[in-house]
């Protein structure tokens, strides 16, 4: 089913709004679309027969296929609508065929055929592995298709489990369940594989390291990573290209940094450094992907998507960030923990085109541009200082974003001429903003001077 016509008109009449209305910097929205009321995994297909690339949104009332191929034209060429969910539905792909499941409901495993895209999709009726009845993730990796937490359809639950895809697609062959042969992991929440080696996300059992032995089909244990620095519930993670850089994200509770770690020695992974990009107790990293061997794309529930040069893993660099969730979080200055859990769930950046899809659990399905913050080296001149404020307007708390690290001398006047605020000699850096109370301010246009490394610079704020 086509619904067209009323989106296009919709992201036209749009997209200038809503590019106000989001915090941003270095990243343009292009498209917006809201067909469901709550949203989740999110993923990405290219179809190189046709040259179309289409956003696949993961949502409550089902999934949804959107062309992107003209971003700010972004419409839904079909949906599959069925198997209401509450929270969860995630969904990957193998040639042109998705893969989708929940674990809300069972039986929830559905297969569908892309290639008649963009005038429909081809469902699978009533796809049958042979055991499997729902899980909670998916992976593809070569032709195998992995699946986390697991249910069988005798009602048995596994940590994980994998299919192999060939020679049908449409019919996936079950190989194993890793508790055939490691009883003593209870719950992978997700994995990343790389050819035969597996990066289980195992909760609160931290990461764990497995190869998958085709020819004698059995998991082989390699290495684990489970007393570390802000361990938490250990969600998901993503390699870099070359297969040196591993960065995991702790779910639960909120408030904890994410881990950038070498694994370029599996059997001795290290973790480089921690980062945490506001310092509050509600910011929460989600979902990691990673482009080549530089940018990570970090979904962070109540602060959007945020990118990340890691070019130097012990030093990462925030490069750009897109707030979809301007409910609360640091941009806003308005800080909520009921809300820690809200937000952006997940940001495929893997189109050719570079665009990048965010599903956002309550605003929807975002449709970006981010070629600066995916191509911005760190700045080491004085005269490449760039410095940004979010919100603005602002209500309480005003973020001040610098690209560098160095001594500031920062100062607040009023329209009238009148210096209100001074802070000598502060040390800022690129890794998080600084923050001014503006609370007690009247509202009006207030003038914040900077001068660091030589330079002056003058920003507009507006309290309201």
């Amino acid at each position: 089913m086509r619904i067209k016509l009323l989106f296009i008109i919709s992201c036209a009449v749009s997209i200038n709004f809503l590019n106000a209305q989001y915090s941003a910097w270095r990243i343009q929205l292009l498209a917006h679309l809201t067909p469901d009321t709550y949203y989740a995994g999110c993923w990405g297909w290219y179809d190189p027969i046709k040259n179309r690339e289409y956003a696949i949104s993961g949502a409550h009332k089902g999934t949804y296929f959107v062309d992107i191929t003209n971003p700010t034209s972004a419409y839904i060429a079909d949906s599959l609508i069925g198997i209401p969910i509450n929270v969860w539905r995630e969904v990957k792909t193998y040639k042109n065929f998705c893969y989708i499941i929940s674990d809300d409901y069972g039986p929830s495993f559905q297969i569908v055929d892309l290639s008649p895209l963009p005038d429909s999709v081809r469902v699978i009726a009533s796809p049958d592995t042979g055991i499997l009845s729902k899980g909670h993730t998916l992976w593809v990796s070569d032709h195998y298709l992995y699946v986390g937490g697991p249910r069988d359809k005798f009602g048995n639950n596994h940590p994980m489990g994998v299919f192999d895809l060939l020679p049908d697609p449409e019919h996936p062959k079950f190989l194993r369940w890793l508790d055939q042969d490691y009883p003593n992991i209870s719950y992978v929440h997700d994995m990343y594989v790389r050819h035969d080696t597996v990066f289980a996300s195992a909760a609160y059992q931290g990461l764990q390291v497995f190869r998958y032995d085709s020819v004698q089909n059995k998991f082989v244990y390699i290495n684990s990573l489970i007393n570390y620095l802000e361990a938490g519930y250990n969600h998901s993670n993503a390699l870099t290209e070359n297969g040196k850089i591993l960065v995991f994200m702790d779910e639960v509770p909120s408030g904890l940094s994410f881990k950038v770690a070498d694994v370029s020695n599996v059997n001795n992974i290290q973790v480089l450094s921690y980062v945490r990009p506001y310092n509050y107790g509600g910011f929460v990293a989600h979902n990691p992907f990673i482009v080549g061997n530089r940018n990570l794309i970090a979904s962070c529930y109540q602060d959007g998507t945020l990118i990340y040069d890691i070019s130097n893993p012990s030093n990462p660099v925030l490069t750009g960030f897109f707030d979809t969730y301007p409910q609360y979080g640091a941009n806003t200055g308005v800080y909520n923990p009921s809300e820690a859990y809200q937000g952006n769930w997940g940001s495929y950046p893997f189109f050719p085109s570079g665009l990048i899809f965010s599903n956002d659990m309550t605003n929807g399905i975002f449709i970006l541009k981010a070629d600066t913050a995916l191509n911005v080296s760190e700045y080491t001149s004085s005269q490449d200082i760039d410095v940004n404020i979010f919100p603005n307007p602002v209500n309480d708390i005003v973020n001040v974003y610098f690209n560098i690290d160095g001594i500031a001398n920062l100062l607040i006047e009023d329209i009238a001429g009148k210096f209100l605020w001074r802070k000598e000699n502060v040390y800022v850096t690129h890794h998080q903003p600084y923050q001014i109370d503006l609370s007690n301010y009247s509202n009006g246009l207030y003038f914040l001077h900077l001068q660091i490394n030589n330079r002056n610079i003058t920003l507009k704020v507006f309290k309201n």
